[in-house]
Order: structure tokens, then C-alpha cells, then sequence
């Protein structure tokens, strides 16, 4: 289903957001589970609705919503392998799964299993020439197993469904070596340092829906339980042991919510629609952290949350009822949200909106939004992770450093607040449901809370304590622990086209035979990040680094077109960013390094071979699909130089982009 959510992205897109759409099953929210586990040949048809739909289910109404309804009766065991691989060696990947789907009217039952190994990509696999390439991985290790299952099903006038599952995760990395021994002449030996991360997590959902005289009731529940390890070899003992910094934690999460959603009130223009949710949260963080030559270190937090939250969208012009006609279309959405975060207080959430329609084919609105947000328990209390021989690049130096990185909680943040005012226009659908959207955004963030930006001398005069470097000046390590960053400042406009054209006759319950594409441009108008008060901004747009790909892109644009005749499929999906230069060295007369611009194309070639003349006579072809999927298909990478002409180690390809071009095979079969 998740790849008839990624076709069907042209038709959900929306001017209010560049949210994906809510997921109704059967006119109720989708549960993660039964989404995953449903194969698409289980819908019998999809539907599409408005924005104000989206308000029911007590979202803001800024996404549209997909609604697929699934067939009376249904019987299948679909199954499915792939093999995947790098063209240019490594980073082979096998996977599997299989479900069993009973569908009987209103009870629903579907059971999945499901493993998936990847294997590690090495800096010698990619011609890194850098200390300790043959033992450090640009890619972990991973192997991945997870059973669900789900049970859906009416229970008299009310409709109910419980959904569980277990998912086991494994990753295993290297990160540089030791050595032991004193001397060459005592034999040194060399001793791997090894990452790895098991993690369990298990979840448990129910939900419960029903009708009340004109108002839809729902009760929902889940728990969540998370138990990992993180193993990081730091070095080895003179005995030759290898010395562990070893973090434990367990994560627990319980939520009951209940909502209603209706009429308040008959307005001239129509009717008060709201819906209206409570509910209560549990979270429970635990850590033990046993780092080599000190003691052992607990910790637990615990955090309950009371939640109170209303949307109510208010009709104010409607032609068909008379009231103010000259006007077309005009309503009001009005939310409010009320937190009550242990440790941090009342948090209040606001928004207001207005969505205009003055004629059929134009839509117009704009929505203004005050959001504030506690820190994740993550956040305040994960336990310290330390990482040798970590590659980055400072750009104080002007070197790549390969450092100490220490990650983790801090129990110093503070609430954000988010501040976000958009307006959309949408016109159309035209001729084949094509459709003009432009949606401009002005986010204003306080005190958000992220990891350090890239070390340059702004960064490092902010926070001091976060580097530690030698008498020369070399960085050795860099405290990489969530910080609360002054303000955020961001603008941007996207806008573009989507076009749904079809191709003649489809059969029933099958993907329907069209052309579709969709062409847009993120334009970022401002960029600019104050870390702490008294200190430069970042300007991202102006030479302050964003990310290992240098500073934000001006433009980024991508074009997806999909083209489905007759069980055969074809998909394109490419981007493009602009380049980017930072400064590196001292600020009053940075050296530039040079990021020049991106561009990536992925293809997919499926075909349904029950719908091939060559195959739909042979009874093994029936529910079988074959698929090639070939990402960044011009093993293209971003070019990054200084001004002599070299590229700094820490920007070679095999950083920026590890597996490159990968093939992708995949054949599904349905019994």
C-alpha cells in the first residue's frame, strides 16, 4: 500500500502543506500495522478527499485524505523476495517477507513476517586512502526480522480493531582500529574497534469507532516498548581486551485517547464542524551507562502528559445557501491544543486559518500556526555514547579531522516554540486533473532544539565547551549532544505542477492505466540560524555550512512521472539542487570550498506478468510482479574542490554518497 500512497502522491499533494495524506482504511485511521501489512490488491477502490476531511479526524487541515476502501470478501498469502547491490561493489542487501490476508466483510485479519540482512560497505570498498579505511564502514552492518499482525472487526454498531508487533534490529559497524603492542619490534597487532546496537521494540495498538445521533466517537490505545544496547570499543587494555562503552536503555510509552467529531452548531454558510480529543501519555526512560575506568551510571525518567485539543472548521460565505454569493467559498479552521508536560508545565498550541474558494477552479488559503513542544525524554536523558575516529570536516582548519564524537541527552533543554504563517493557491484540475500548486512558508522557531551545526568559528565560539583540540590546534573531540539553539529563521516558496493524464480503459481493482508527472521548485528565500545570542547568525544561504553537502541549496527541484499501460509500469524519480560555496578558515577572510550542484535520477520498471501476452496463459503468472529499480541510475555525486583545485578528504564520493548506483530486483507473488 505503500507504494500506491507514493503513485497516488500527484492527486494528494496539497497547497496548504508538503504533508503526505492521512490514511483512512474503510473510512477509519489506518493503524501502522494493518497499513503495512495490506497488499494493494486487497483495495477495491481509493477515494480522495478535501482538506476539511482531515479536520474530523482531528488533524489540521492541511492534508488531504486517501480513503481506501477494501473488498467484502478476500483471501491471499502474497509473498515477496529482492536482492539489491551496489554497481560499484558492496552494500548487498537480501529481503523477505510474507503475509497471510483473510478479508470477510467487516472482519479483517492480516499476520506478517518479514527479514532483511544488509551488509557493510567499507572505506576501502570505496578507494578512501585515510587512516584506518580498511577498518571503518561507511555503512553498517544490518539485519532486520519483524512479525505483526492485526484483527479488525465489528463489535454490534461499533467497529474495532488490535494490531501488535515485535521487530528485532541488529547494526554492526567498525570505526577505525588499535593497536597493541609498544613497539614495531614487539609485534604490534591490530585490533578492530567495533560498533554494534541491538535493538527490540514491541507495540501494541487498539481502537475502537462508533456513531453517536451525528457525532463519530473513537477510543484509542497503544504501548510501545523499546529495549537497546549500544556497544562502542573505544580502544584495548594492555592485556589486549578491548575497553566498551556500553549504554543500555529502555523506553516505554502508553497512550489513551479519546475523540469526537461533529456538528456544534447550524451557521447560515452551513455547519460547525468539530472534533475534539483528550487524552493522557506515559513515558518512562531508563539508562544504565557503564563507560571503561568509571562507575556505573543510572538513570530514569518518568513523564505523564494530559492532552486536550480542538479543531473546528466555521463556514462563513457559501453561494449555494445565499449568504454572501459575491464571495464563493469562505470558511475559518480554528484549532487549539493544551499540554500538560510534567517538568515543563502548560505547553499551548494555536492555529488559525482561512480557506477561500472564489471560484471553481481556485483555491486559496492561509493558515498561521504557535506551537510549543517539550523535549523528547531522548533528548533530556540518553545516556552518553562515545565514537572514536569519526570523519569530519572543521571548517576552522580547513582539514579533515577524525575525532571523538559524543552523542546524546542533555538535560538542560528547553521548550521550542514554532511559529509558522503560509499561503497556498491551487488552480484547477484542468484537463487531465492537471493542477497548479504554490504554497509559501515563513517558520520562525525559538529555542529549537538540534545537534551542533558543522564546526566552524561561530560554532565553536558558542559553545566553547563542546571541542577539544591539542596544542596545535587539531580537533579531538566534539560534544555532539542536543542543544537548544537561539532562533531559526526560514522562508521558502514551493510551487509546481501536477498532471494525471489517463490511458484509456482500466480493468477493475487494478492500477489504472495514465500518464502522471509532477514537476516542483523548493525556492529558499532565507536561511539563517542564531545559535546564541551575542554571536553572528548562520546564514546558510551565505556561506555558514549546513550539512556534510556544504550550505543550503537556493533551489532544490523534483520531477516524478510515472507512466502504467496494461501491467506494465515505469518510474522516474529525479532531483536537482543548486551549488553552494562555505567559507572555511578564519571569518574575516574565509577560504571557500566549493559544492556544485546535484543531480540524481531513480527508475523503476515493474510488470505484472498475469498481464503479459507472453506470460497471461501460464497459471505460475497469476498475481506475480517483477521489478527492476535502479537508484541514482549516473552514479552521480556532488563535486566539492577548495580553491587550489583538491577536494578535502572528508568530501570524497564514497562520504557523500557511500553505495552509489544500486541495482534492485525484486518478484512478488500472490497465492
Amino acid at each position: 500500500m505503500s507504494d500506491l500512497v507514493d503513485a497516488l502522491r500527484p492527486l494528494t499533494r496539497s497547497s496548504r502543506s508538503d504533508q503526505v495524506a492521512v490514511v483512512l482504511i474503510n473510512g477509519h485511521l489506518a493503524g501502522q500495522t494493518e497499513f503495512d501489512n495490506l497488499p494493494r490488491e486487497a483495495i477495491e477502490r481509493v477515494e480522495v478527499l478535501p482538506e476539511s476531511v482531515a479536520l474530523q479526524y482531528g488533524f489540521s487541515e492541511n492534508q488531504r485524505v486517501l480513503n481506501f476502501i477494501l473488498r467484502e470478501h478476500y483471501r491471499a498469502l502474497p509473498t515477496r523476495v529482492s536482492e539489491s547491490g551496489a554497481t560499484e561493489g558492496g552494500d548487498q542487501t537480501h529481503a523477505a517477507d510474507a503475509s497471510l490476508v483473510h478479508l470477510d466483510e467487516e472482519a479483517r485479519l492480516t499476520l506478517l513476517a518479514s527479514y532483511k540482512d544488509s551488509a557493510w560497505l567499507r572505506e576501502s570498498d570505496r578507494g578512501i586512502n585515510a587512516p584506518d579505511s580498511l577498518y571503518r564502514t561507511l555503512q553498517p552492518a544490518t539485519n532486520d526480522a519483524k512479525v505483526a499482525g492485526t484483527l479488525s472487526g465489528a463489535l454490534g454498531a461499533v467497529s474495532a480493531s488490535v494490531e501488535a508487533s515485535f521487530d528485532v534490529l541488529g547494526s554492526t559497524s567498525l570505526q577505525g582500529q588499535s593497536t597493541l603492542g609498544t613497539s614495531p619490534g614487539d609485534g604490534l597487532a591490530v585490533v578492530p574497534l567495533e560498533q554494534s546496537a541491538p535493538t527490540r521494540t514491541s507495540r501494541f495498538a487498539t481502537q475502537f469507532t462508533g456513531q453517536l445521533n451525528d457525532f463519530v466517537w473513537g477510543a484509542t490505545a497503544y504501548y510501545l516498548h523499546v529495549d537497546s544496547r549500544n556497544s562502542s570499543e573505544t580502544g584495548v587494555d594492555a592485556t589486549g581486551g578491548p575497553l566498551v562503552d556500553r549504554t543500555d536503555t529502555a523506553f516505554s510509552s502508553g497512550n489513551l485517547q479519546l475523540s469526537a467529531s461533529g456538528p456544534l452548531a447550524k451557521l447560515p454558510a452551513g455547519l460547525l464542524i468539530a472534533n475534539m480529543k483528550l487524552s493522557v501519555q506515559y513515558q518512562g526512560y531508563g539508562t544504565r551507562d557503564a563507560y571503561p575506568g568509571a562507575s556505573l551510571q543510572a538513570a530514569n525518567l518518568v513523564r505523564t502528559v494530559r492532552s486536550a485539543n480542538i479543531n473546528a472548521s466555521v463556514p462563513i460565505t457559501n453561494g449555494d445557501r445565499g449568504v454572501l454569493p459575491v464571495l464563493g467559498e469562505l470558511s475559518a479552521t480554528l484549532n487549539a491544543a493544551v499540554d500538560d508536560v510534567a517538568d515543563f508545565g502548560t505547553l499551548v498550541s494555536t492555529s488559525i486559518g482561512l480557506d477561500w474558494k472564489p471560484q471553481l477552479k481556485i483555491h486559496v488559503d492561509a493558515i498561521y500556526t504557535d506551537h510549543e513542544t517539550a523535549p523528547t525524554v531522548q533528548q533530556l536523558r540518553a545516556p552518553p555514547v562515545y565514537t572514536p575516529n569519526v570523519e569530519l570536516f572543521d571548517y576552522v582548519t580547513g582539514q579533515t579531522s577524525y575525532v571523538t564524537e559524543v552523542t546524546g541527552g542533555n538535560d538542560s533543554l528547553t521548550a521550542t516554540d514554532t511559529r509558522q504563517g503560509s499561503f497556498g493557491l491551487s488552480l484547477g484540475p484542468f484537463t487531465g486533473k492537471t493542477e497548479f500548486l504554490a504554497h509559501y512558508e515563513q517558520s520562525r522557531i525559538n529555542h529549537a532544539v538540534g545537534a551542533l551545526p558543522p564546526t566552524n568559528a561561530d560554532v565553536e565560539l558558542a559553545f566553547p565547551d563542546r571541542f577539544l583540540r591539542d596544542t596545535d590546534g587539531n580537533l579531538l573531540e566534539v560534544d555532539d549532544r542536543w542543544v537548544n539553539l537561539a532562533r531559526e529563521r526560514i522562508d521558502d516558496l514551493k510551487w509546481g505542477v501536477n498532471v494525471w493524464i489517463p490511458l484509456g480503459e482500466s480493468l477493475p481493482r487494478v492500477m489504472p492505466n495514465r500518464i502522471e508527472f509532477s514537476l516542483f521548485d523548493t525556492w529558499y528565500l532565507h536561511d539563517v540560524t542564531l545559535i546564541r545570542n551575542g554571536i553572528p547568525a548562520l546564514d546558510l544561504l551565505a556561506g555558514a555550512p549546513s550539512d556534510v553537502t556544504g550550505g543550503q541549496p537556493r533551489h532544490k527541484i523534483e520531477f516524478h512521472t510515472l507512466v502504467h499501460q496494461n501491467g506494465l509500469g515505469f518510474l522516474l524519480a529525479a532531483a536537482w539542487r543548486s551549488p553552494t560555496v562555505v567559507g572555511s578558515g578564519n571569518t574575516d577572510a574565509p577560504d571557500p570550498i566549493y559544492f556544485s550542484a546535484l543531480g540524481t535520477a531513480d527508475v523503476r520498471l515493474f510488470a505484472d506478468l498475469a498481464r503479459l501476452a507472453l506470460t497471461r496463459d501460464r497459471p505460475w503468472a497469476n498475481g506475480a510482479r517483477l521489478s527492476l529499480a535502479v537508484t541514482n541510475v549516473f552514479d552521480t555525486r556532488e563535486r566539492v574542490h577548495d580553491v587550489t583545485g583538491v577536494t578535502p578528504t572528508a568530501f570524497e564520493p564514497g562520504y557523500l554518497d557511500p553505495p552509489g548506483r544500486v541495482l534492485a530486483i525484486t518478484l512478488r507473488k500472490v497465492f
